[in-house]
């Protein structure tokens, strides 16, 4: 049996899918890592073997994987959940995952805890990207039914982790250990915010952006990016931005990213007779995502709920002012009248507002406290807080 340094188990392919901060924080810790890491996966390309491992290369390097289950990455939601097919899949490739032994296993995802609790690996570190229970806030609206239990059983199996860092700020992790509490006696959580690549996301020419991208330079430029799901705010965002246009009528509203309610969002759009004043460009890769956010006079976002957010890191990195909803790490993220603005209560108003007073700060905005959580210190400061054996 081949002994390798430390095991990465996920529910992505590690390049493209599935898009969001599982995946961003994922192709943060390739970069940082390397093949010190083997990887637990899923497969989006017809060539690959499922259930067994085998070598594949991603952006030019080649690592030890095991493919859970093949998925059509322009697909976003299927019969099953992805948590539990998450869960199920890999307790039923126990014995093939095991014929590689690990000690050092990284886990991001809350489902792969219980899944892996009799696997005998002894050096865990589970990373929380959201602090809240993701079955409150998942695309299959049934899930919040079972969300409790998904809580007993996650927390329980917490016993066989032996580090706990969490994208998120001091109150979000207050507040998790104390829902914790119910399930085990002990939770020792570690801040350890997200990180980003300062040499793709940092401040360019707004008029060379916008010419790359063919947008025009006349016009007032509100972005947002990520997942298009209501737990976002799209809703909110577009009533916003409704309202923004009666004051700035020569304005655009770019929404990059793909979801489970583009639809919905479409519809929003026509309702509010505003369909050519929004783009949606889809999923984009990081330099052309870097190449909007510096397009962008402003950047939003409308969210409930977030982890330690990536998007708003790489808005502020890129030197764009935001204007963004109270979740956590927006204060740690934002510094109130310097390079944006946070707002505690969803007020249009208010919201709107401040995304005017956004207009006036200047460019780049305040960003080192951003750009020194780099993909540069990832593994230094990952090292810090685990272990490894």
């Amino acid at each position: 049996m081949e002994t390798q340094k430390i095991l990465f188990v996920d529910f992505c392919n590690y390049a493209d899918y599935q898009i969001g901060g599982h995946l961003s924080f994922a192709k943060n810790m390739l970069t940082a890592f390397g093949t010190d890491l083997s990887l637990i996966g899923i497969s989006t390309e017809q060539d690959e073997p499922i259930g067994k491992w085998f070598k594949k290369t991603i952006d030019g390097k080649t690592y030890d994987y095991f493919a859970l289950a093949r998925y059509n990455k322009h697909k976003t939601k299927y019969l099953i959940p992805d948590r539990l097919a998450c869960f199920l899949l890999i307790r039923f490739y126990k014995r093939k995952i095991l014929s590689r032994v690990f000690k050092n296993v990284f886990v991001q995802r809350q489902e792969i805890i219980p899944a892996i609790k009799r696997f005998g690996y002894t050096n865990i570190c589970y990373c929380f990207p959201t602090l809240e229970n993701p079955l409150t806030i998942s695309k299959y609206s049934y899930s919040k039914y079972v969300s409790g239990y998904f809580d007993k059983l996650f927390f329980s199996a917490l016993g066989s982790v032996k580090t706990l860092i969490a994208n998120g700020d001091d109150n979000a992790i207050t507040e998790l250990i104390k829902r914790g509490s119910r399930y085990t006696s002990h939770l020792d959580v570690k801040k350890f915010p997200v990180r980003i690549d300062i040499e793709i996301f940092k401040p360019a020419s707004k008029k060379e952006a916008r010419k790359n991208l063919s947008l025009p330079e006349d016009s007032i430029i509100v972005m947002t990016s990520g997942r298009l799901a209501s737990v976002k705010g799209w809703e909110f965002m577009i009533d916003c931005f409704y309202e923004f246009t009666k004051q700035y009528p020569k304005s655009l509203f770019i929404m990059v990213g793909e979801g489970e309610d583009l639809n919905k969002i479409k519809e929003r759009i026509k309702s509010k007779g505003i369909e050519d004043k929004v783009l949606l460009p889809g999923r984009k890769g990081p330099e052309d995502l870097a190449a909007y956010l510096n397009a962008a006079d402003v950047y939003i976002m409308g969210s409930y709920k977030e982890g330690w957010s990536t998007s708003l890191s790489e808005a502020i990195s890129c030197g764009t002012p935001s204007c963004v909803t109270d979740f956590s790490s927006a204060k740690d993220i934002v510094i109130d009248g310097v390079n944006g603005f946070v707002i505690a209560n969803r007020n249009i108003d208010q919201f709107i507002h401040s995304m005017f007073k956004a207009l006036d700060i200047s460019r780049p905005v305040i960003n080192n406290h951003v750009r020194a959580l780099s993909t540069e210190t990832l593994k230094t400061d990952l090292l810090k807080v685990w272990k490894l054996i």
